[in-house]
């Protein structure tokens, strides 16, 4: 591993072990199959070139299994010039350091055991250098970023460490809000599949929203989320009684799609530090349902 500051340990793992489902690596770490300078610790604590991984034979022989299945289906994908001629449509954005996808609702972003494609195996059709270093979930929709150099994953690494991103989401929600804006602070705590409010052992999450308009008793919102907790977003929807619209898993109204957009990002390039502000355009069922429309990247929308 690099010298370069520190990294989280379940990163560490991938990078060395392949990649890893974060179900495996969550329970190795519960079960104390993996210690850090002999301690049991979080699979977010980092972890630098002083430090000592010990990681169970058992465990390893796990990981060495579940990667050499990864090798395999990503060599059997079939068709693999559609999936490219896919990952290029999904492309809004690409300079020397960047590819920035507009991904679709139902794609997963990593290879896993449940999964027979996925953008990660897309993308190295396209360029084998692409790593993930920003990912969203598979039911939602919108911006993911990828970088084709360590250099450049290094520096958006201290980007999202250090908060000098902005994303931004667009969300259609199961109920009208009674709140034209507010500020949602409630601590996450991720508990198996699913991630709950608790405030003794969450970790603290901050999200900004205001309402757009509000349409046929639901409410369209722009979320801002200032921490990067897992389903964030949607957790604090459902906790103030206003869950995403089919986000079945915190009690959203039943549909097909997931309506959360990841539709802004915006950072500082990484060698001129001019503004990158990219926008992502809105899957036809959003844009459908609430008469959006998303266009040159200058304006959020038009209703």
């Amino acid at each position: 591993m690099t010298n370069f500051d520190s990294s989280r340990l379940d990163k560490y793992i991938k990078r060395k072990y392949g990649n890893i489902p974060q179900s495996i690596i969550e329970k190795a770490i519960r079960n104390k199959d993996i210690l850090l300078n002999g301690k049991k610790v979080q699979s977010s604590t980092q972890v630098t070139d002083n430090d000592n991984v010990f990681i169970h034979p058992n465990i390893i022989k796990v990981f060495q299994i579940v990667n050499s299945n990864n090798i395999k289906q990503t060599n059997n994908v079939k068709n693999y010039s559609t999936y490219l001629d896919t990952f290029k449509q999904m492309i809004i954005y690409e300079d020397n350091n960047l590819v920035i996808i507009n991904k679709p609702s139902g794609l997963a972003v990593q290879l896993g055991s449940k999964t027979k494609i996925a953008l990660d195996v897309m993308a190295k059709a396209y360029n084998p250098e692409l790593r993930l270093v920003h990912r969203i979930d598979k039911d939602t929709s919108g911006i993911t970023i990828m970088v084709k150099n360590l250099k450049t994953a290094r520096y958006m690494l201290l980007v999202f460490r250090n908060k000098l991103i902005q994303k931004k989401y667009i969300a259609l929600l199961s109920k009208v809000l009674t709140k034209s804006s507010g500020t949602i602070n409630a601590p996450l705590f991720k508990c198996k599949d699913r991630v709950l409010v608790d405030e003794i052992k969450g970790k603290e999450a901050i999200t900004n929203y205001k309402v757009i308009r509000n349409v046929n008793g639901c409410s369209l919102i722009e979320a801002i989320p200032l921490t990067g907790r897992t389903h964030q977003i949607r957790v604090h929807m459902a906790h103030i009684g206003a869950p995403i619209l089919g986000d079945s898993k915190y009690d959203g109204k039943k549909n097909k799609h997931l309506f959360l957009h990841a539709y802004e990002v915006s950072f500082k390039d990484i060698n001129t530090h001019s503004l990158i502000k990219i926008k992502a355009p809105l899957p036809e069922y959003m844009s459908s349902c609430s008469n959006i429309i998303l266009y040159n990247n200058e304006s959020i929308m038009t209703l």
